[in-house]
This record gives C-alpha cells, sequence and structure tokens, in this order.
C-alpha cells in the first residue's frame, strides 16, 4: 500500500516569526546599504536623501516588530492612518538595486491613502520577487481607475507553474518558496484588496494588485 503525506499547517508562533523575519530582510538589507552609503559622505542633498530613507526603514522595522509582538500576545492592532501613497513609495523603490526598478505613478495615485505598513510590505515583496526572479528591468505602476487602487510589478519573466501555484495555495509554504507571495495576499485580503498574474505582449508579467482607499 502506497503511503501519502499529509500536509500540515506550520504552527502559528512559527509562522508568525517566519514571515516576520521574511518582512524584515529586505529593509534591513536596505538600511545597512544605506548606513554604508552615509559613511562615504555624500555631499547634500544626497545625504540628507540617505539619512530620511535610514530613518525610514530603521521605523518601518521596530513598526513590524511591535505589530508582531501584540500578535503574539494576542492583542488588536493598533489603528494605522491613512497616508498618501506617494510617502511610501521612495521606501519601496531602495529595496531594489539603484537603477533596476523605475517608478510612474499618476498625480491621483500619488495622493491616495493607503495603510503605509501593509502596503509598503505589499510592494516591497513584489518589487522584490521581481528582481529576484526575472532578468531586466523592473516597472512599478500606479494608478487610479474605477474608485480602486490599481498597483501594477512588471518585469521581463513569465507566469510559472510555481507561481500560479502560489497564487492558488490555502495555506502558508513550509519554506520560504512563496512565503512573501503569501505574505502578500495575507496582507491584501486584510485591505480587501486582490492580485493576479497577468503576461505581457510581447513577453514579461505583470503582477497587479487593486485597493479600496483605506479606512481605519
Amino acid at each position: 500500500m502506497r503511503l501519502t503525506r499529509r500536509a500540515v499547517a506550520p504552527e502559528p508562533g512559527l509562522l508568525l516569526a517566519r514571515s516576520v523575519c521574511h518582512e524584515l530582510r529586505p529593509s534591513m538589507s536596505t538600511l545597512v546599504a544605506l548606513l554604508r552609503a552615509l559613511e562615504d559622505a555624500p555631499a547634500e542633498p544626497r545625504r540628507a536623501q540617505l539619512a530620511r530613507l535610514a530613518a525610514e526603514h530603521a521605523a518601518y522595522a521596530q513598526a513590524l516588530l511591535s505589530e508582531a509582538a501584540a500578535t503574539a500576545r494576542g492583542l488588536a492592532g493598533e489603528t494605522v492612518p491613512p497616508v498618501p501613497l506617494g510617502e511610501i513609495l521612495p521606501a519601496v523603490a531602495s529595496t531594489a538595486p539603484r537603477g533596476t526598478l523605475a517608478v510612474s505613478a499618476s498625480r491621483a495615485a500619488l495622493s491616495w491613502p493607503v495603510h503605509p505598513r501593509d502596503t509598503q510590505q505589499i510592494l516591497v515583496n513584489l518589487v522584490t520577487n521581481a528582481v529576484r526572479h526575472a532578468p531586466g528591468p523592473v516597472r512599478l505602476c500606479a494608478a487610479v481607475r474605477s474608485r480602486r487602487l490599481r498597483l501594477a510589478v512588471c518585469d521581463q519573466g513569465g507566469p510559472t507553474p510555481a507561481l500560479d501555484t502560489a497564487l492558488r495555495r490555502r495555506t502558508p509554504p513550509h519554506d520560504d518558496n512563496g512565503l512573501g507571495l503569501w505574505v502578500v495576499r495575507q496582507r491584501l485580503a486584510s485591505l480587501g484588496g486582490t492580485i493576479r498574474a497577468r503576461p505581457l505582449a510581447p513577453a514579461g508579467l505583470a503582477m497587479e494588485a487593486v485597493l479600496p482607499r483605506h479606512r481605519p
């Protein structure tokens, strides 16, 4: 008789720890790179820009850890006031290697109110995945259509069976493969948003996230 291994959901505490570590990784790597760049004593206004981005990533990491601690204690999350999308885009862009990511956003999208931590993590994970898994440049586009914020991260890759599985899975992965996209889906769901993968012509892939207006 052939035995099959039944999937078992990860223990909640372990899943929380894995998710937090995964979410912190891009911002902490970027923070280290920004601090090293500051050590080279660049001229103003580059120095001021680097210092501001470093402070934003440090504050973001602190907020993630505080949120995780509250979740572990079974406490309700704090009410987070919305911020304009334009306020978080520089921090998102800084997580990609310089010259890799092009960002474009309409005026309406830049002023659209979003949940700062969740939206930043959604975009950081999508951009990080695009940079890691597809060669060539990456584009982040933001626009408002039909009273929804539409965010698209486009790269030179394409749909794969692994991506299709990651978008459909009902339980979190047991390793880091697909964990970033799992986090994206959970955060989007908490905000009433959706995500889909769309092939581009003649080649390429767009990961499209759609969000309603954030109201705490």
